[in-house]
C-alpha cells in the first residue's frame, strides 16, 4: 500500500509541474519601487473564500520542494495559492542573495499582501506558509497581524537568530566558524555562485519567535525535520511549548532541512492536508 502511495506522488508531482505552468504571474511594484514576482494558482476556488500566502527560504525561490509540496496541500483543501520570489532570492525579484536579511523577507511578505488586497480572490482571515527564514517571517506577521491570520504553517522555522547561531556552532562548528570570520560563504547552485552573508544571522537576532508566541492567534502546525542540524526539532519544539493557540507538531522522519528526498515531500504534504481538514481551522477559514 505504501508503494502504491508512492507511485501516485510520483505521479502528482508531475501533474503538478504542468499545473505550475497555467499560473498566472504578476510582477508587482512596492512601495519601495522594488518589483515583486508573484504566482497565483487556482483561482477556480475564489467563491470559496480561502486564501494562502506561502514564503521560500533563504538562497531558494517559490520552486523550492517545500514550497511547491505545501502549496498542492494548499490546493487541494480548496485555496487560492499566492507563491512568491522575495528580493534577494534566486528566483524573478533579483538583486544580490547576500543582501537577504529577515527583515527584507518581513517587508516582502507586507507587500504581497498589500497588493493582493487590491484583487479579486482576496480573502480575510488568510492562511500563510513559510520555510525556514521564510517561516520566521510568517510567524512574525501572525504576530503582528492576528485579525487577519487564521492559520500557519512554519517549516523548519527559523526561531530566533541566536538559536540559528548556536545551531550552526554545535552541528556545523568549522563551517560556522569560518562563515563568522569570512563574512560571507560561497553557495552553489545550478552552476552559479552567491555569496552568503553572515548578516543575515544577525539581523534574525532581532527576532525571537519564543517572545512573540503570546501573541499568535491564529491555529498553528510546525514542521520539524529529524535529521536538520540548522533548526534542529528540538528547538522547534520549544516554540511549541509556548505557543497557546490550537497547535500541532510533526517531525518528518529521516529528513534534512530542505526536505530532499520525495518521501521526505510526501510527508510533508500528508502533514499538512491532516491539519488542514481540523474543524477549528475550518471555521476560521470559512
Amino acid at each position: 500500500m505504501k508503494c502504491l502511495h508512492f507511485i501516485v506522488f510520483v505521479l502528482t508531482l508531475f501533474l503538478l509541474e504542468t499545473a505550475n505552468s497555467l499560473a498566472e504571474e504578476f510582477n508587482i511594484t512596492t512601495a519601495a519601487g522594488d518589483t515583486l514576482s508573484v504566482d497565483v494558482e487556482n483561482r477556480d476556488n475564489i467563491s470559496r473564500g480561502k486564501l494562502v500566502f506561502i514564503q521560500h527560504g533563504l538562497a531558494t525561490d517559490r520552486n523550492h520542494r517545500v514550497v511547491q509540496q505545501t502549496a498542492r496541500a494548499f490546493a487541494d483543501a480548496g485555496y487560492v495559492v499566492v507563491t512568491f520570489d522575495s528580493r534577494h532570492s534566486l528566483g524573478k525579484s533579483g538583486q544580490d542573495v547576500e543582501n537577504a536579511r529577515l527583515t527584507t523577507f518581513e517587508q516582502d511578505l507586507e507587500d504581497v499582501v498589500s497588493w493582493a488586497k487590491t484583487q479579486d480572490f482576496y480573502a480575510e482571515p488568510f492562511a500563510l506558509s513559510g520555510h525556514s527564514l521564510g517561516g520566521a517571517s510568517v510567524l512574525q506577521y501572525a504576530a503582528n497581524h492576528p485579525e487577519k491570520t487564521a492559520v500557519v504553517v512554519a517549516v523548519a522555522p527559523v526561531i530566533s537568530g541566536q538559536a540559528w547561531e548556536d545551531s550552526c556552532l554545535a552541528n556545523m562548528t568549522g563551517f560556522c566558524k569560518n562563515w563568522q570570520k569570512n563574512g560571507n560563504y560561497t553557495y552553489q547552485y545550478d552552476g552559479k555562485e552567491y555569496l552568503i552573508s553572515y548578516q543575515t544571522v544577525e539581523d534574525a537576532k532581532n527576532f525571537d519567535a519564543l517572545k512573540i508566541s503570546d501573541d499568535i492567534a491564529a491555529d498553528v502546525l510546525l514542521i520539524a525535520a529529524q535529521n536538520d542540524n540548522i533548526i534542529p526539532p528540538q528547538d522547534i519544539d520549544r516554540l511549541y511549548e509556548k505557543l497557546k493557540s490550537v497547535k500541532q507538531m510533526t517531525t518528518v522522519a529521516d529528513s534534512g532541512h530542505n526536505f530532499e528526498l520525495e518521501e521526505n515531500q510526501l510527508d510533508l504534504y500528508n502533514a499538512v492536508s491532516r491539519f488542514l481538514t481540523t474543524a477549528t481551522f475550518s471555521e476560521k477559514a470559512q
